[in-house]
């Protein structure tokens, strides 16, 4: 948010947003108008950027214009090399999910990962039809998408690549009765005799 404040400025919230939109960020961050705006406001609460309101058009609100401050220039630089030279783990919603996996049944969890499977492939084509869209050499000058975006498109391929690599694995394993699940139990949480699950799955 901050680096596009930077590019552009002054520059007013709605641009801020579409910007982020065009380099495709709307799969890292919340682009969301009310939160952008939020942000901006958070940014300008830190005196990271000052904002100008400007009179809007007859019948229009007026429109608030924002530029990086001196403090904001130097938060900038240290944000931008210490998410290059630090590794951090974003957060993960399936991680405690898969913590607590064995509340569910293994025919749920197959199906989940089934479902899983179709989303992540869907995704790559999708971030490959976007990439080829993006012209050899562009800029951003004229409101295209900056040929460097190929580089946040193919960074997040490779980690759907993984994540569906992991994805197959652990559905063989779960086909191959690995792990004791919720229905595999019997009333005092110790695992079922394999046989007494091979019938109940039969039957069922």
């Amino acid at each position: 948010m901050l680096g596009v404040v930077r590019i552009f400025q002054p520059v007013h919230g709605y641009d801020v947003r579409r910007e982020l939109l065009s380099w495709h960020l709307d799969g890292w961050m919340n682009t969301k108008t009310g939160s952008v705006y939020s942000a901006l406001k958070i940014l300008e609460k830190d005196r990271l950027i000052t904002g100008t309101a400007l009179a809007g058009e007859p019948g229009r609100p007026e429109r608030t214009e924002y530029v990086v401050t001196a403090e904001g220039e130097k938060e900038f630089q240290k944000l931008l090399r210490t998410s290059w030279w630090q590794v951090k783990r974003p957060a993960e919603p399936l991680v405690p999910a898969l913590s607590l996996m064995l509340f569910m049944s293994r025919g749920e969890l197959k199906s989940a990962l089934g479902a899983r499977l179709k989303q992540l492939a869907a995704q790559r084509d999708e971030l490959a039809f976007i990439r080829a869209s993006i012209e050899d050499g562009a800029t951003g000058a004229d409101g295209d998408v900056p040929e460097h975006v190929r580089e946040v498109i193919d960074f997040g391929d490779s980690r759907i690549k993984g994540e569906l690599e992991w994805t197959r694995s652990f559905l063989k394993r779960l086909n191959e009765g690995t792990y004791s699940f919720a229905d595999e139990r019997n009333m005092d949480g110790h695992p079922r005799p394999p046989d007494t699950i091979d019938a109940r799955r039969k039957s069922l």
